[in-house]
């Protein structure tokens, strides 16, 4: 994984919205058809290393015509309100975008979606493509709410197996948290997180010290939400934080 994207903080802005030079990963995820949500196109602002070299977008229209230059600018990528509400992450340390893409082809642009719309990219070593699925599971799923009350969504046992049979969990004193196993369509696979086996849950837990606490939680009852609806996310952007977040 690139330094980078571990150093990465967490969400500003969660919306509902491999080709040449690109980084691919896996697909984690079974889709019968690519509606452009499969995947995430991550644009970072700089690579690492002595050789590195600043970042510079075209994002285009279909037509060909430039829809919005991105650049680096002090080791920034600056927000810019032709995005705004539009894309899927936007770090608010300003390191990187995110968008929800089609699956790349080679020698092609990458299709992006902004909004309702797409828009293409001309690919990068600055780009990183992974699996929905991939890109979720840097992240854990902590549900907002007070002690004792409902959280926000339905949980689902197996809801291919039982579609009908949905779980109400109320919110605990401590806060419950959730691994992202696996997503699948608009389904999202979640995992109790074991927090007695954190060593420190107020500072950063390492990446090694993250794989013990996973392992440690593969006994906790695993559960579905229904986390997005065609174009519309359904978790709320500051219930996703990012594993190496402080």
């Amino acid at each position: 994984m690139n330094k980078m994207t571990t150093a990465l903080l967490g969400l500003s802005t969660l919306l509902g919205i491999s080709g040449c030079g690109a980084k691919q990963s896996n697909s984690q995820q079974t889709m019968n058809e690519d509606d452009g949500y499969t995947f995430v196109a991550t644009l970072f602002c700089s690579m690492d290393g002595p050789n590195s070299s600043p970042a510079h977008y075209y994002l285009k229209n279909p037509d060909g015509t430039l829809y919005l230059d991105i650049h680096n600018e002090e080791n920034d990528l600056t927000p810019d309100s032709l995005l705004d509400g539009k894309i899927f992450v936007y770090y608010w340390n300003v390191v990187s975008y995110a968008f929800f893409c089609k699956r790349p082809e080679a020698g092609k642009p990458i299709e992006v979606r902004v909004g309702d719309e797409w828009k293409t990219l001309e690919s990068s070593a600055h780009i990183q493509i992974d699996s929905t699925g991939k890109f979720l599971q840097q992240y854990t799923y902590v549900p907002r709410g007070e002690e004792g009350e409902r959280l926000p969504l339905d949980f689902y046992p197996n809801p291919k197996v039982a579609p009908g049979k949905k779980i109400t969990l109320i919110q605990d004193s401590f806060g419950r948290g959730f691994f992202i196993r696996d997503v699948q369509g608009e389904w999202m696979k979640i995992q109790g997180i074991d927090y007695s086996a954190c060593p420190d849950r107020e500072g950063v837990i390492e990446e090694e010290e993250w794989a013990k606490v996973s392992k440690a939680s593969e006994v906790n009852p695993s559960y579905w939400i229904h986390w997005r609806e065609g174009s519309k996310i359904l978790i709320y952007p500051n219930e996703f934080i990012h594993k190496y977040s402080v």
